[in-house]
């Protein structure tokens, strides 16, 4: 008790967002209070994009402004432990039920090519699929598929030169036929690159791929 008290004191848990100290949780009540009114309601959580061609289903929790906009680029480029250490609060649904209703059978996160870590630390989507695995009792795969081809910055681009920014990039590195699939991933636009990702995995066999992301950026 009295270590536990020490640690608090050197080193006091801090918002996941602003990085103010909190005495219980990992969100300060004006964060909280702020991204209550970021979340998507629950019968507009389902992004249907008219690029989904492959991806079954792609589900967002909030919208990419605000605190929660400000939080993930500060866990992207400064402090992925701070953000993470209240990610799975914040899944406003039970993603162990939602992972049965749809017979998931392997996690993985949106490839990221290796030149993506020169400018930042942390893969954030990395991150986020390995807690959700560990919560759902299912394996986390990061080796499913790879990104292999270094593309321009989708947000660079415009919207017409995006979906072919992507063609070709990724690889398929093990067996998927029949398998259902969940992508984690951080932040959706215009859907292009998991579109890309599910292109990719139905043609290796999948049966089903779904896309769970934290935050939906509907203002391109």
């Amino acid at each position: 008790m009295v270590k536990d008290s020490v640690l608090k004191f050197f080193f006091p848990h801090k918002c996941m967002f602003c990085g103010d100290i909190v005495t219980m949780g990992s969100v300060c009540l004006k964060c909280s209070h702020n991204i209550q009114h970021l979340k998507i309601d629950k019968h507009a959580s389902q992004i249907k994009h008219t690029c989904f061609k492959n991806l079954d289903k792609c589900v967002s929790f909030y919208y990419y402004k605000g605190q929660i906009r400000d939080g993930l680029l500060y866990a992207k480029y400064k402090n992925c432990g701070r953000f993470l250490d209240g990610f799975a609060s914040l899944i406003p649904f039970d993603i162990t039920e939602f992972c049965a209703e749809n017979r998931i059978d392997t996690i993985i996160s949106m490839p990221a090519h290796k030149s993506k870590f020169y400018t930042q630390e942390y893969d954030l989507p990395q991150e986020m699929a390995r807690i959700i695995a560990k919560n759902v009792g299912l394996q986390y795969n990061k080796n499913v598929i790879t990104k292999s081809k270094k593309t321009k910055n989708q947000h660079d681009l415009s919207l017409t030169k995006r979906k072919n920014n992507l063609k070709g990039a990724f690889k398929l590195n093990t067996e998927v036929k029949g398998k259902n699939i969940l992508i984690i991933d951080d932040i959706i636009s215009t859907g292009y690159s998991l579109e890309e990702v599910a292109r990719c995995l139905k043609k290796g066999g999948a049966a089903m791929v779904i896309a769970v992301v934290f935050a939906y950026n509907n203002k391109l």
